[in-house]
């Protein structure tokens, strides 16, 4: 059970509304973290602005993204976030192979292109704490100074949205993180 409860739009004060109605406006509804984020609303709302950039507006593809964010919420165990991203991965075309091999943690192999070059700068920033010039050149090369920016605040955003998930438990429908190996 979440520790906190999602805020609906007529439980913030009038002037907070605005908040619930730019987050709900970009995203199609407020649900998941942003339900809980919504008991500090100006943070809500900074932290859906960011995330609006790096998911919606950042110019790698859709289905790279996906593949960044799922495997960011894996290295931090975020089922939430993984259960969310995978659904929208698929939407995008991401193979089950691929999010298998996020999911079970044997990624990058297995993967090719694009989604090995991201899945390996995630896993060093995220398990390394640093990334080998290699890896840095590759996604240098691929998607230039702005796009490496992005991807690396793409990561950056999913680690903090994770926090929130999982410091105030968010609720994680049951049958889909019965599928998840962490």
């Amino acid at each position: 059970m979440a520790r906190l409860s999602n805020l609906e739009r007529d439980q913030l004060k009038p002037e907070d509304q605005q908040y619930y109605d730019q987050i709900a406006d970009s995203r199609g509804s407020v649900r998941g973290p942003y339900g809980v984020l919504l008991h500090s609303p100006n943070l809500a709302a900074r932290v859906a602005h960011t995330g609006t950039y790096v998911r919606f507006e950042s110019d790698m593809p859709n289905s790279l993204k996906e593949v960044v964010i799922c495997a960011t919420a894996r290295e931090i165990r975020s089922q939430y976030e993984f259960v969310a991203h995978a659904r929208l991965a698929r939407a995008e075309n991401v193979s089950e192979a691929t999010l298998d091999a996020i999911a079970n943690g044997t990624a990058p192999a297995g993967l090719s292109g694009d989604e090995e070059i991201l899945v390996k700068y995630v896993h060093e920033l995220l398990r390394n704490h640093k990334i080998s010039d290699a890896t840095y050149e590759a996604v240098l090369d691929r998607w230039g100074v702005q796009g490496t920016v992005d991807v690396t605040g793409l990561i950056g955003h999913y680690l903090l949205v994770g926090q929130f998930l999982t410091a105030f438990e968010v609720d994680v429908d049951p049958e889909e993180a019965a599928k998840l190996p962490f």
